[in-house]
């Protein structure tokens, strides 16, 4: 496009725009696009904040093969970008003392730790807490395994 100035001058607008391709039963269809004025910038503005919570069973600290898929995607995620940090923050609720408690959350965080450390996370993106009982919830005996959980969420270092 190209723009008559008051001065006699030309100014020259470059514009692009874009077009999708989408494959339905009857072939390859085109879909309209949006103009951008620069192609090089991110047109989603990405959160600067994803969290994820994982559950665990009683008396233990095994992660499950369903969440390994979230920790795994994290993991991708924290190498390619290296200006994020991940906080792990665990708890437990398993009925008997604080202590216990608080041993079992830390195994919880060690054990989602070692999992992003054996993925090539660097350790000093690693923030590691645990609470044990500390911080629950919801404190009725129906709802202890949404208390038995690590927390997590990465975020843009400040």
């Amino acid at each position: 496009m190209l723009y008559l100035n008051s001065n006699k001058g030309l100014r020259l607008l470059l514009l692009t725009y874009t077009v999708q391709y989408c494959l339905f039963t009857q072939g390859l269809v085109a879909q309209e696009g949006v103009v951008f004025e620069n192609p090089y910038k991110k047109t989603e503005n990405a959160s600067d904040d994803k969290s994820f919570t994982l559950y665990f069973s009683k008396q233990s600290s095994k992660i499950s093969k369903s969440d390994l898929v979230q920790l795994q995607t994290a993991a991708d995620f924290l190498n390619q970008n290296r200006n994020y940090e991940v906080y792990i923050q665990a708890h437990a609720n398993e009925g008997k003392t604080a202590t216990e408690d608080m041993r079992m959350s830390e195994k919880r965080s060690l054990e989602v730790e070692r999992f992003f450390l054996i993925h090539f996370v660097e350790p000093n993106q690693i923030r590691r807490l645990f609470y044990g009982n500390s911080k629950l919830l919801n404190k009725t005996k129906e709802h202890q395994a949404l208390n038995r959980r690590v927390e997590i969420r990465i975020q843009l270092i400040p």
